[in-house]
């Protein structure tokens, strides 16, 4: 076989696969259902051929609902399992999967909320979707970032853990990272949830937070406003020192108490496993 006919095979194949999938996804119905049945499935003795689609259709969305079930367990607490799962089979219909891995199913699952909401052409709109959409967006965050991989570090547990012994000069952030800005109490809803405390839906809050991954786990800190600014530059800057200048500077802290300030942040971050040790 040729270069052009193996090109023109795998072209029609892919198309086979995408055609399918939105029959998979598509309400039984549907023409274009009707139409993917009558061109490529056939019968069998025993069973027709929509019956035979219809067993893989069941089969293959129950595992990508139960998928983002998993994946968006807290947000699926928030919105009610009827909700939740309504808006997944939508989803899914909307955005297909393109991926091999499932990791990257709900890639997209904020921005669908986003685009689907009731007040979206409305000029005064309501609390309660701007705080699902944070949601899903976070534990969209927490999966990457379990998976995230840090790039010319050593392994998660092969990282030295900085002590309080460890110099300023020597403290380097853990490789993965990422930090939040909410509108609402998203890491305190999150933490409530799965320690089930059963919180209710949380008024519009600004806070501040962190993820971090040691030794292949996730750790979530919720952090203030100043401690929150200060990591953000340490992430720009890799200077303690240039950090505490530029607040001083850009956002006109007093050194004094600053300095006092670090004191206590570097106690807690040290703590808590933001930093490793700087062997270099």
């Amino acid at each position: 076989m040729s270069k052009v006919e193996i090109k023109e095979e795998t072209l029609v194949l892919a198309s086979l696969q995408k055609r399918m999938q939105g029959a998979l996804l598509t309400p039984l119905l549907s023409p274009e259902y009707q139409a993917f049945i009558t061109n490529e499935v056939k019968s069998s003795s025993k069973m027709s051929a929509k019956a035979h689609l219809a067993i893989y259709q069941r089969s293959y969305t129950a595992r990508l609902q139960q998928c983002m079930a998993t994946q968006f367990s807290v947000l699926q607490y928030a919105l009610g399992d009827e909700l939740f799962q309504l808006f997944v089979r939508q989803y899914l219909h909307s955005f297909p999967s393109e991926h091999y891995s499932l990791t990257n199913l709900g890639d997209n699952f904020g921005l669908f909320l986003q685009q689907t909401r009731l007040d979206a052409d409305q000029e005064i709109k309501e609390d309660w979707p701007n705080f699902i959409i944070e949601l899903a967006n976070f534990e969209t965050s927490l999966i990457h970032l379990y998976e995230q991989d840090a790039v010319d570090v050593q392994c998660d547990n092969q990282q030295l853990v900085a002590t309080a012994q460890t110099k300023d000069s020597q403290l380097m952030l853990v490789p993965v990272i990422k930090l939040f800005s909410h509108c609402f109490p998203v890491m305190a809803y999150y933490k409530a949830v799965n320690d089930e405390q059963e919180p209710e839906l949380p008024m519009a809050q600004q806070s501040f937070g962190a993820v971090i991954r040691r030794n292949y786990r996730l750790a979530i800190i919720e952090l203030n406003q100043s401690q929150y600014l200060f990591l953000t530059l340490l992430l720009k800057e890799q200077s303690i020192e240039q950090s505490k200048k530029v607040m001083v500077s850009a956002y006109e802290y007093d050194i004094e108490e600053l300095d006092t300030l670090w004191l206590t942040w570097r106690k807690y971050f040290i703590s808590i496993g933001i930093f490793n040790l700087r062997i270099k």
